[in-house]
């Protein structure tokens, strides 16, 4: 895979990852990627929040960290509390309904469900052209 598509993907799993409440390994699914290999895309969430043993910026490592309000410091391994009013949002359902409808390479999605509708057309498409055949044999 070349840098650039490398590069899209990390940014395209870290904005699914940060900017939804969907399972990791639903994410992964949808970008065609092992959960290991998503997993590994994931960096850590910056904020803007200095560790208070060694002054670097505390990072969210996971989800679960941000929704129990635990700031982890990368460079000395301190966890933090970190007030409620500092904690940055989930996602509201439009920003998740805009990241469900956008590709890994940002290209726009079919709509969830238009998968059945298309099997179905094809299927009465198929079952109809059957049964011309069929009729025309009679």
């Amino acid at each position: 895979m070349p840098e650039g598509n490398a590069g899209r993907l990390a940014a395209k799993a870290n904005q699914l990852y940060w900017g939804t409440t969907k399972a990791a390994g639903r994410l992964a699914e949808e970008l065609g990627i092992s959960r290991s290999k998503f997993y590994g895309l994931i960096e850590p969430l910056s904020l803007d929040l200095e560790c208070p043993d060694c002054g670097e910026l505390l990072t969210f490592s996971s989800r679960s960290d941000r929704e129990a309000s635990r700031g982890r410091c990368p460079e000395c391994g301190a966890v933090t509390q970190i007030p409620e009013d500092e904690v940055p949002a989930a996602p509201p359902p439009a920003a998740e309904r805009e990241a469900r409808l956008t590709s890994a390479i940002g290209e726009r999605l079919p709509l969830p469900g238009n998968r059945e509708l298309w099997l179905t057309a094809i299927a009465g498409v198929a079952i109809g052209l059957l049964f011309t055949g069929w009729w025309r044999r009679r």
